[in-house]
């Protein structure tokens, strides 16, 4: 990949842009279920198209802005699709730094750098952000390396895109890092692509289940309220403010009994988006980096807890 302009930052992890077509099966879906008909669900089903083009036409604008394309020329779905975002991964030292990376298992000064691992869809690698400091990830790491004094190594294996069908590859790339914590960010896109909640939030658990076998914490941000999102008009975003809430409460309740700790980003986090426009992305339906700082302190406090035992443990270190 090449350079951001202006930004001084590699770019990776390709964005994932809506599919029209997702989009709309979604309405029908969705419409269907709550048993909408005749000129409800075709009104529906145009709120759905104009909604993609118009996040479509804000992505392009926003892109151009930001310098990651120098003309909208061209610039098909499956352009839109591939814009990047800051690459992120390395060690960040306990004064916020990112310093030079150590090999795995490696000692950095006096102490082994944790491993967080980031799992999930476009919130897990930061689409929406123009920096790499604003990386949901890296608010992460740097919070955690303060709090506990000791650097934290992070590693972000999300796509933008996925679903939580993807999290068994997303594992495999994980755990041979042998993380100290993974933390999930997953759900939007099952609604984008009419996944039923029960099943999205069984392959959560699973995820979690297998990770937990391995005695690895794992915190999971639930679905976000995607009633809050002022650009999807109504009826259509009514019907997903209800789809979402669905999937948030079935994923707490899989985590849960999987062991692991989940953060309701929709309840604690989303209100704050209604009335605050600053916290959307350019395509006004991602988070922008103030946006991401407000579920990462959210997610933090908790990943500080599921951490602090492990950090008193390596290294016979104690952590006030």
């Amino acid at each position: 990949m090449g350079q951001r302009s202006g930004a001084g930052v590699r770019v990776g992890n390709q964005r994932r842009g809506v599919s029209s077509r997702a989009i709309v099966a979604t309405a029908a879906g969705i419409g269907v279920s709550a048993g909408l008909v005749g000129a409800a669900l075709t009104a529906l089903m145009t709120q759905a198209r104009s909604t993609v083009r118009a996040i479509e036409r804000a992505a392009v604008d926003s892109a151009l802005a930001d310098g990651l394309i120098a003309s909208a020329a061209g610039m098909d779905r499956e352009r839109i699709a591939r814009l990047p975002v800051p690459a992120a991964d390395g060690v960040y030292a306990a004064d916020g730094a990112l310093v030079p990376d150590v090999p795995p298992g490696e000692r950095f000064g006096a102490a082994r750098p944790l491993v967080l691992a980031m799992l999930g869809d476009s919130t897990s690698v930061g689409y929406g952000t123009r920096r790499a400091e604003e990386v949901p990830g890296v608010l992460l790491a740097r919070g955690v390396a303060a709090a506990l004094d000791r650097p934290v190594r992070l590693r972000t294996h999300g796509r933008s895109g996925s679903g939580a069908a993807d999290l068994p590859r997303q594992l495999a790339e994980a755990l041979p890092g042998a993380p100290d914590l993974a933390v999930i960010v997953v759900g939007a896109n099952d609604i984008r692509d009419k996944v039923p909640p029960g099943r999205s939030a069984d392959h959560l658990g699973d995820a979690v289940a297998a990770l937990r076998a391995q005695r690895i914490p794992v915190v999971v941000g639930t679905c976000p309220d995607f009633g809050v999102i002022g650009p999807i008009p109504q009826p259509l975003r009514s019907v997903l403010h209800s789809w979402s809430v669905l999937l948030a409460t079935l994923q707490e309740r899989a985590v849960l009994a999987a062991g692991g700790r989940p953060v309701a980003i929709g309840r604690l986090v989303s209100p704050d988006f209604a009335h605050d426009p600053e916290l959307f992305a350019g395509d006004r339906f991602h988070p922008s980096g103030a946006g991401y700082a407000k579920a990462v302190a959210a997610l933090l406090p908790v990943a500080i807890q599921e951490l602090r035992g492990t950090a008193a443990a390596l290294d016979g270190d104690v952590v006030a």
